[in-house]
């Protein structure tokens, strides 16, 4: 693929049947709207190009080039700028672009490839669940995952409770889509969502070391199955981001004064990263 994009990389290796795209927003690195329709242009790249089957394609991996962030999730300031306005559509607008750009990762964009996540840095909110959505998820023994969004009286709602509720037991689940803790690889390594755990600044090695020790048709076949038997229709994702954005419409004062808060540690940490 060509194409150059704003908001992500794309590497194509035809000799390990591998393309992953890298998360490259700039500023805060989360997934802003506009970052969220250009995803939409690529998934349509990405079938046109290899729906024929000229170009072998086995894997598509999902990554990021800010070092120590895989992806901080949803776009806070912009949030907090369409809730004060009582903005519906925006937001709605928003969720579901975010839906959209989830499905093609959990069917792999249509297209007869296992997806990974390589998780090298803080996967937070909707980068948490952005990495759920894959079929597997390897990461840095450095990694960080969380769902923060208690902190402010919201819930995660592009995803979290689809994929957790079916990748872990019901307890796990509930335990980390309530508490709102960080856990490392390791420990979700023991829940059962990371498959493995690698050491550190090994990562783009580690992802063809890994497609290299897998039986390709075994392990694809081995997810479509899992996929048929707890299917995920696009639909439960649109419900449960609708009523996020409903969620978002009666947060009280309190609660966007945390979200506020959040916002500018954000802001704060990438100006003291950029110094």
């Amino acid at each position: 693929m060509t194409a150059n994009y704003k908001h992500f990389k794309v590497d194509y290796y035809p000799e390990h049947e591998l393309l992953i795209w890298k998360i490259n927003s700039k500023g805060i690195p989360n997934f802003s709207l506009e970052g969220l329709k250009e995803f939409e242009t690529f998934a349509d790249d990405l079938q046109m190009v290899f729906a024929d089957k000229s170009y072998p394609l086995k894997y598509i991996a999902s990554a990021s080039l800010h070092d120590e962030v895989y992806n901080m999730g949803g776009d806070l300031p912009f949030f907090f700028e369409h809730i004060i306005s009582k903005n519906r559509a925006v937001l709605t607008e928003y969720a579901h672009s975010c839906v959209t750009a989830i499905y093609n990762i959990y069917n792999s964009f249509n297209l007869p490839a296992i997806s990974v996540a390589l998780v090298e840095g803080n996967a937070y909110g909707g980068g948490f669940e952005c990495a759920a959505a894959h079929d597997v998820i390897i990461a840095n023994k450095k990694a960080k995952f969380c769902l923060p969004e208690k902190k402010f009286n919201l819930f995660p709602g592009m995803g979290a409770y689809s994929f957790l509720f079916r990748k872990l037991n019901f307890n796990i689940a509930s335990k980390v889509l309530y508490e709102g803790k960080t856990h490392n690889a390791s420990e979700m390594n023991e829940f059962g969502l990371v498959n493995e755990v690698f050491d550190e600044n090994i990562g783009t090695s580690r992802l063809i070391a890994y497609t290299k020790s897998i039986s390709y048709n075994f392990i694809y076949n081995h997810f479509k199955c899992i996929k048929r038997v707890f299917p995920i229709q696009k639909e439960e994702l649109l419900d449960i981001t609708n009523t996020w954005v409903d969620a978002c419409l009666n947060l009280d004062k309190a609660s966007l004064r945390r979200m506020e808060l959040i916002i500018k540690a954000q802001h704060r940490k990438l100006k003291h990263k950029v110094s």
